[in-house]
C-alpha cells in the first residue's frame, strides 16, 4: 500500500506554522450548549445556527414525517428520478419568501454558487467580486469562462472605474451580504446604484443574512429595502435555517438555464427529501417568529459592546458575527484552547481562511445565548488573552 510519504513534510510544515486542522466531534444536537466527545459540555460560540432552528422540535418532526413518507435518500440526480415533492415545496416556499419567480435547491451553498457562477457568466462577460467574498464564490468565478476582477467594499471607486471601462457583453457584480469572517455588511445601495447606472447584473449571497436580517428574515437586501433590485439571490440553508443545502432564487429563465447547463446540478444526487421538508418548516418559523431575530440582534449588540468595553478589536462588525482580531495563528490557537478549557468552544480562524497576519476568533452569536453566557465568555476571553 502506498504510504503517501510525500505528504509527511507538508503536514509538518502546517503544524509548524500553526495551520494544521483537525475536526472536533460533538455528541449532541447543535445549540447554545453542546456535549463534546470526551470533554463534556461547552458553551458554543462558533456555530452558524443563529436562530437555534437545527434543534427545534417542529423542524425535526417535519423532517421525520417526510422521511416516513419519502424514505431516507433521493437515490438519483434531480433530472433523473431525484426530484421529489419536498424539493419542489421548498423551492416554491423560497421563491415566495424572497419575492422571486423561481428557486432551485442544491446539496450545499458551495454547490449553489458553483452551479450559478460557472454557468450564468459566459465568455465575453466580466465578473466583479468583492475580494473577501466566500471561497465558494471565488472558486466558482475562477472556474467560469468569463473574465473576473476584484474590488474592495470600502473602495467603491475601483468598482465604478471597472464598470465605466465597459467592453464586455455583460457585467456581473457578486457579493456576500454579511461577510462571514468580518461580520460587516455590503453596501448594497452602492451596488444597486452601479447596477442601474451601468446595466450590470447583481448577485447577492445571503448566507449569513437569511433569517437574521430584514422585516421577515429575508436578509440584508430586504432590510435595506433593495431586495427587488437584486437579480439573483443565493440562499445557503446551513446557517440560520439550521438545515443543509443551498438555493438559487431568481427569474424563471435563470433557473431553467441552470437546470439545463450547470454540471454541479446535473451530475449530483438530490439532497434527502427530509432535509428539504425540515428546511421548509424552518423558513416558515423564520417568518412567523420574528422574536428570534430580535433576541439575536440584542445578544449581538450586547456582546459587541462588552468586547469593545474591555479593549478588544472586533473590526467593523455590526452583526451577529464578531471577530476578535489577534494577528498570529499561534496566539489565536492558544486563546481558543484556553477558552475550551474554561468551557467555551470558539474556533481559531487562520489563513488561508483569512489573510496572513489577521488570525482571529470568530464569535457566532445565537438567539438562545443567555446574558450569563455572553458575560462569562467575555471574562474568559479577557483572562485567556491576558495570560498569553
Amino acid at each position: 500500500m502506498t504510504d503517501f510519504g510525500y505528504l509527511t513534510e507538508q503536514l509538518e510544515r502546517l503544524r509548524a506554522a500553526h495551520l494544521f486542522r483537525a475536526c472536533q466531534c460533538i455528541d449532541s444536537s447543535q445549540g447554545p450548549v453542546v456535549r463534546m466527545v470526551g470533554d463534556g459540555e461547552k458553551v458554543l460560540f462558533c456555530s452558524n445556527d443563529y436562530l437555534n432552528l437545527a434543534e427545534d422540535p417542529r423542524v425535526i418532526e417535519a423532517a421525520c414525517r417526510a422521511m416516513r413518507t419519502y424514505g431516507f435518500g433521493s437515490a438519483a440526480a434531480r433530472l433523473i428520478s431525484g426530484t421529489m415533492r419536498p424539493h419542489v415545496a421548498l423551492e416554491q416556499a423560497a421563491a415566495d419568501f424572497l419575492g422571486k419567480q423561481a428557486a432551485l435547491y442544491l446539496p450545499s451553498g458551495w454547490a449553489a454558487n458553483q452551479a450559478l457562477l460557472t454557468t450564468l457568466p459566459q465568455k465575453g462577460d466580466l465578473v466583479l467580486m468583492d475580494r473577501y467574498d466566500h471561497a465558494s464564490i471565488i472558486d466558482a468565478v475562477r472556474s467560469c469562462p468569463a473574465e473576473f476582477r476584484t474590488y474592495r467594499r470600502d473602495r467603491p471607486d475601483r468598482l465604478r472605474r471597472m464598470l465605466e471601462q465597459g467592453g464586455y457583453q455583460r457585467t456581473f457584480i457578486v457579493t456576500e451580504s454579511v461577510f462571514s469572517m468580518d461580520g460587516d455588511c455590503a453596501e448594497l445601495s452602492v451596488l444597486v446604484e452601479f447596477k442601474q447606472r451601468y446595466g450590470a447584473i447583481l448577485i447577492v449571497d445571503e448566507a449569513h443574512g437569511l433569517g437574521c436580517l430584514g422585516k421577515t428574515g429575508a436578509g440584508l437586501a430586504q432590510q435595506q429595502g433593495l431586495l427587488e433590485q437584486v437579480d439573483v439571490v443565493v440562499a445557503p440553508l446551513g446557517k440560520a435555517v439550521g438545515a443543509s443545502g443551498g438555493l438559487i432564487v431568481g427569474p424563471r429563465k435563470v433557473i431553467d438555464y441552470v437546470v439545463n447547463k450547470a454540471r454541479p446540478f446535473i451530475f449530483t444526487t438530490a439532497p434527502p427529501p427530509a432535509i428539504a421538508a425540515g428546511a421548509t418548516e424552518a423558513l416558515n418559523l423564520i417568518q412567523s417568529e420574528p422574536q428570534r431575530r430580535v433576541r439575536l440582534q440584542q445578544n449581538a449588540a450586547r456582546l459587541r459592546e462588552q468586547l469593545t468595553g474591555i479593549g478588544l478589536d472586533i473590526g467593523q462588525s455590526t452583526t451577529h458575527i464578531i471577530p476578535i482580531l489577534l494577528g498570529s495563528s499561534e496566539k489565536a490557537l492558544a486563546v481558543s484552547a484556553a477558552l475550551y478549557e474554561a468551557g467555551y468552544y470558539v474556533a481559531a480562524i487562520r489563513p488561508p481562511t483569512v489573510p496572513p497576519g489577521s488570525a482571529r476568533l470568530r464569535l457566532s452569536v445565537q438567539s438562545g445565548h443567555t446574558h450569563a453566557q455572553l458575560e462569562g465568555l467575555c471574562r474568559a476571553i479577557q483572562t485567556a488573552i491576558n495570560t498569553q
